[in-house]
């Protein structure tokens, strides 16, 4: 083989080609928009999340996947990393009246559904209409009066101010679906097979194992607080379904997948100390309470629900399910929308755990202490059931502890253990002595009425003056004003104690450390836009 200067005819020929491509990419970036960043296309990201979804539309299932649903069909709204502001997303522009009364969300006629057919105002109205026609949860819609179009805008105006609406409409379940394609291909194939305006259109989903999505490359919103709002890195993205806590983590840490939800407890230390992998927390939407059957011996006890309450040490709660919970004592949790910071701490304060303050309130109520610690009254010992959801680890591993602690205070809990669907009708029914109950969602007016309301599915408590505040908390157009009117409320509760609150959860979400730009709210909302891979 002949050389030159010790260099092979082919080695020649492969530097000058190298030379030739680095010139041209020299003028490509000349020529380039220097203010555009450059998109690395990747071909997979890879999730693993804890249950399977219901189905693809949000307008049919009860329980929407934020890392499903969003990439499928985009809501018009959003609120924000903080929740605390009105912002556009699919809309272009998104304004709201004064008194909260009337909104104007502004559409780009030129964004479509995957199938081609314009995302108009017009059509995300009749997206709406499909909604309320289908959907388990069509009374999110109850306060709108009307929806007028006006060129490429949609006016809603309500009956009612408030947040509530806010949160419909930047949630998963607002996102606008085909409504001629839904009714085209019936329920059941659409549920399957949903066409949305997302960034993402489905591919496959395999029951029992993985939904694949792919790139929409005509794909732009208008969210603001992201670099990125055109066509996602990822030519497709794969979500497992991996109910085993331990089984997502081992995958994670294997490399198999690039994000895991739902990290377990007692998993988050090892996820921490290894390299490859990355945790974020954030804080649920969510209040856990107890709630107590008053017109049921002896819950129907005052003095009985008060010590109960007292004698409750979230802090003790806290250290025994490694911190992965936050106290609380008001109805609405640090990540809600209104929630009061200045009634928490007054709730704090004034409610904190006491032993001796429980014990001398089930004295002077007639409870003795019995031969074997438990106080008897009239010859009947106070013992009852506590029912708590054997789905959820927190729940299991906190049970036995608010057990030990009413114990101390000559209670006798009986732990009993139910599915976690059964806990719901336990309420209906009214057949449960104590429960362990859970509310979440971002706007504590769409899940406290359902509870306090006289005659509501789950109230089997009610006051006339706790449904006069109720009222004016959920109504109340100022954000401000109405999170003090919730801590009112808060307050009025505690006055009969038919709930305890105790801690909003912890929860985590763990990557692959080469993965970069994830946005996430304080609730755990996860925007994808920015998501990368780095060198």
């Amino acid at each position: 083989m002949s050389k030159i200067a010790g260099v092979s005819w082919q080695g020649m020929a492969l530097l000058l080609a190298v030379l030739t491509l680095l010139a041209l990419g020299a003028a490509c970036a000349e020529d380039a928009d220097p203010d555009e960043p450059d998109v690395v296309d990747h071909p997979e990201l890879v999730v693993a999340i804890a249950g399977e979804i219901q189905g693809t539309d949000p307008q049919q299932v009860t329980t929407t996947v934020d890392l499903v649903h969003t990439l499928i069909t985009t809501p018009p709204v959003s609120m924000g990393l903080n929740n605390d502001e009105l912002l556009p997303f699919g809309g272009q522009d998104v304004e709201i009246s004064d008194d909260g009364l009337k909104m104007r969300i502004t559409f780009d006629p030129e964004r479509t559904f995957h199938n081609g057919v314009p995302a108009t105002a017009e059509a995300w109205e009749d997206s709406v209409e499909c909604y309320i026609d289908i959907s388990p949860y069509a009374f999110d819609y109850d306060p709108v009066e009307e929806i007028t179009i006006e060129d490429d805008t949609a006016v809603v105006t309500l009956s009612e101010p408030g947040p509530g609406m806010l949160v419909v409409l930047s949630s998963s379940y607002a996102g606008a679906v085909e409504a001629m394609a839904a009714e085209e291909m019936g329920e059941e194939e659409f549920d399957r097979a949903t066409i949305g305006c997302g960034p993402y259109k489905v591919d496959e989903w395999v029951d029992g194992s993985h939904i694949t999505m792919v790139r929409n490359d005509d794909y732009f919103d208008y969210l603001p607080f992201v670099d990125n709002n055109e066509a996602f890195a990822f030519d497709k993205i794969t979500v497992r379904f991996i109910p085993e806590g331990f089984t997502r983590v081992s995958e994670i840490r294997a490399g198999n997948v690039d994000l895991i939800t739902g990290v377990p407890s007692e998993s988050l230390e090892v996820l921490e100390e290894d390299p490859d992998v990355q945790v974020h927390d954030y804080l649920n939407s969510n209040v856990r309470y107890t709630q107590m059957n008053t017109k049921r011996f002896p819950t129907e006890d005052y003095s009985v629900r008060m010590a109960i309450a007292l004698a409750l040490d979230r802090d003790e709660l806290k250290d025994g399910v490694d911190d992965v919970i936050q106290p609380v004592f008001g109805l609405v949790g640090p990540a809600m929308v209104r929630h009061h910071e200045e009634t928490e701490l007054q709730l704090q304060e004034e409610y904190a755990h006491d032993l001796d303050r429980a014990k001398q309130l089930l004295e002077n109520a007639g409870w003795e202490e019995g031969p074997d610690g438990v106080r008897v009254k009239d010859g009947e010992e106070l013992t009852f059931e506590f029912a708590f959801s054997g789905d959820n680890p927190i729940d299991v591993r906190a049970a036995p502890i608010i057990q030990s602690q009413l114990d101390r205070i000559g209670v006798d809990l009986q732990l009993r253990e139910y599915d976690g669907r059964y806990l719901r009708d336990l309420v209906e029914e009214r057949d449960f002595d104590m429960i362990l109950s859970n509310w979440s969602w971002l706007d504590p007016g769409g899940v406290w009425p359902a509870s306090l309301r006289e005659g509501a599915a789950l109230a089997p408590w009610s006051h006339p003056e706790v449904e006069e505040i109720l009222d004016r908390a959920v109504f109340e157009p100022d954000d401000d004003e109405g999170a003090r009117i919730w801590g009112e409320l808060s307050e009025r509760i505690w006055e009969d104690v038919p709930f305890v609150p105790l801690w909003s959860d912890r929860l985590f979400v763990a990557t692959r450390s080469n993965v970069s730009g994830l946005h996430m709210s304080v609730s755990g909302s996860m925007f994808l836009h920015d998501l990368d891979f780095e060198d």
